[in-house]
């Protein structure tokens, strides 16, 4: 029986991912949306025909406080570039389409990045109509509200194409054919663009735009607010804060580039590679942590990867792709791990998690489990665990490792390692 449990374990730890697949009971196992389901909605008055940025909330009007079980219900806004439209759901069960071609009120031509917060408050970079679209959503149903442009005498807006929302409103708006990001209030009054000067500039950018804020109720990192982004064609992001000073840049490996950025709980950044057909997802110290997903249609696989948003409080995430979306939960994966002895009773667990983690050290036995540790929380790219115990580690027996993320998903997602002990 000992042999079995092993095997199961050693079994279950090849498949620990940065991403997961949510439960049969939360999804109904519909983790894809394809042109199959949009057609089943619209028929012929739609297609997906390049899908660009989305958008994540749970809205504010949609909250019952005498409800806990519908807490996960949210709100998607997705843009269908190609059809000049944004696509999203009224309800669970339903979905609706807002705007057409054109370059007045309700119109968007070929849309980008998307926006969304709690209030209801939606934007939409209108690349083709080089302005920032401002729509407003009560409950169930978009409304226009208004179009922002930066003045000519700041040289307007030339190919808007990615937008983030903060927690005051103000709306985030990356200028690639200005090479800079524009700041506006929410009423559409230009509050300053960034750079602001000449202490830096951007290059061929900038692009995968998010800003995360810590005054938001899903923040781990309360009161810190930083814009991430990217520029050189994706290859380089960066980190200001929310003045627009830098702080630090990075560049992506070799051959990978970024197109649009997301956010979670942590203030991990989330990008997607739309060539490479894959995520890559850094701490908030812009440390890589993993390269998740490769080109395909199966299983952890994507036709190119565009736009990504992450619902912080229980790490749901969105990915638009070439036909279609996908929807994962957030998990956790292992780099490496070691066991040392450092003296009689005192042990140190050296663990490389992608993801913030609980860990449980234990030695499976036939009478009885013995725990050496028990849900440890550990954070990335690299975390050193002291344990004290009464009970000395047996090396001659098995260990196992146990790694669980700290978001919903541990509830039905952990993981198993054999791990040695050594001296």
């Amino acid at each position: 029986m000992r042999k079995l449990i092993f095997l199961v374990l050693i079994f279950q730890s090849a498949f620990s991912e940065s991403l997961v697949f949510p439960p049969y009971g939360h999804s109904y196992g519909i983790r894809k949306a394809t042109p199959g389901h949009l057609f089943m909605f619209f028929g012929p008055r739609t297609r997906f025909e390049d899908p660009q940025g989305l958008a994540v909330t749970r809205l504010k009007s949609w909250e019952d406080p005498e409800k806990e079980e519908d807490d996960d219900e949210v709100t998607v806004y997705g843009v269908n570039s190609g059809q000049h439209e944004i696509i999203y759901n009224t309800s669970m069960w339903t979905l609706g389409l807002y705007g057409k071609k054109g370059s007045s009120k309700e119109n968007f031509l070929y849309p980008k990045g998307v926006a969304a917060d709690w209030k209801g408050n939606v934007v939409v970079a209108d690349s083709g109509n080089n302005r920032v679209v401002h729509l407003f959503n009560p409950k169930s149903k978009l409304q226009w509200k208004g179009a922002y442009y930066a003045k000519e005498s700041m040289g307007g807006l030339k190919g808007p194409s990615r937008v983030a929302l903060d927690e005051d409103g103000n709306i985030y708006v990356t200028d690639p054919g200005n090479s800079r990001i524009v700041i506006f209030a929410e009423d559409g009054t230009v509050k300053k663009s960034v750079p602001s000067g000449k202490e830096f500039s951007f290059e061929d950018g900038p692009t995968a735009l998010t800003v995360a804020d810590g005054t938001a109720e899903w923040s781990h990192f309360k009161g810190e607010k930083i814009i991430f982004c990217a520029d050189k064609g994706g290859k380089r992001l960066w980190k200001l804060d929310i003045d627009g000073k830098m702080i630090q840049t990075a560049d992506l490996p070799d051959g990978y580039s970024a197109s649009y950025g997301a956010i979670d709980f942590y203030h991990n950044l989330w990008v997607t590679d739309i060539n490479k057909h894959c995520i890559l997802k850094f701490d908030r110290d812009l440390n890589l942590l993993d390269i998740f997903g490769s080109k395909g249609k199966e299983d952890n696989q994507f036709i190119q990867p565009r736009g990504i948003a992450i619902y912080k409080r229980y790490g749901q995430v969105f990915i638009a792709e070439e036909k279609g979306a996908q929807y994962y939960w957030i998990g956790t994966d292992m780099k490496g791990v070691t066991l040392k002895s450092s003296a009689e009773g005192v042990y140190r667990l050296s663990v490389k998690p992608t993801e913030y983690s609980f860990v449980s050290l234990f030695s499976p036995n036939k009478t009885d489990t013995v725990y050496y540790l028990k849900r440890r929380k550990i954070t990335p790219p690299f975390s050193t665990v002291k344990i004290l115990t009464e009970k000395e580690i047996n090396p001659e027996k098995k260990l196992i490792l146990k790694i669980e993320p700290t978001y919903s998903s541990y509830t039905f997602s952990a993981w198993y390692y054999p791990v040695e002990l050594k001296k």
